[in-house]
């Protein structure tokens, strides 16, 4: 072979290298972004406990937004928590991606009819945002 020919096919080689690195490191989800996520997470478990049907109510309200914020990072864009849902169906199992959904519409049930939610009923909902949040920033 030619010399310019192997020099042409290493040069293609070392591109298409460079795209790869490239793509997995753009996929990464930045440390400090997790962290921050996480601890606004763990802030969130106490108000989840709470005495108030407001704060559980707030606390649920505040648990969809980190999830959309999740998804925001994870896709790289800027659409509702529904919307990034229907994109993240392949990034959960059946049975979460169900319940995320399940949460996501009490959540708006909350918000636009006024729901009240009990105590168990809030920690069920809890468990399956801060499930749905780690299985996101994965």
């Amino acid at each position: 072979m030619d010399s310019q020919v192997i020099i042409t096919i290493v040069i293609l080689l070392l591109i298409g290298l460079l795209f790869l690195v490239a793509y997995i490191n753009g996929k990464k989800i930045p440390q400090k972004k997790r962290d921050k996520i996480y601890e606004k997470l763990d802030d969130l478990e106490s108000q989840t406990k709470s005495t108030e049907v407001y704060a559980r109510r707030d606390a649920i309200i505040k648990l969809d937004n980190l999830l959309g914020k999740a998804l925001n990072i994870r896709y790289s864009n800027d659409l509702a928590t529904g919307d990034n849902l229907k994109q993240a169906k392949k990034l959960y199992d059946k049975q979460l991606y169900q319940q995320l959904w399940d949460v996501h519409k009490i959540r708006n049930d909350i918000v636009h009819d006024d729901r009240e939610i009990s105590f168990p009923e809030t920690e069920e909902m809890y468990r399956i945002y801060k499930l749905g949040i780690r299985h996101t920033l994965r």
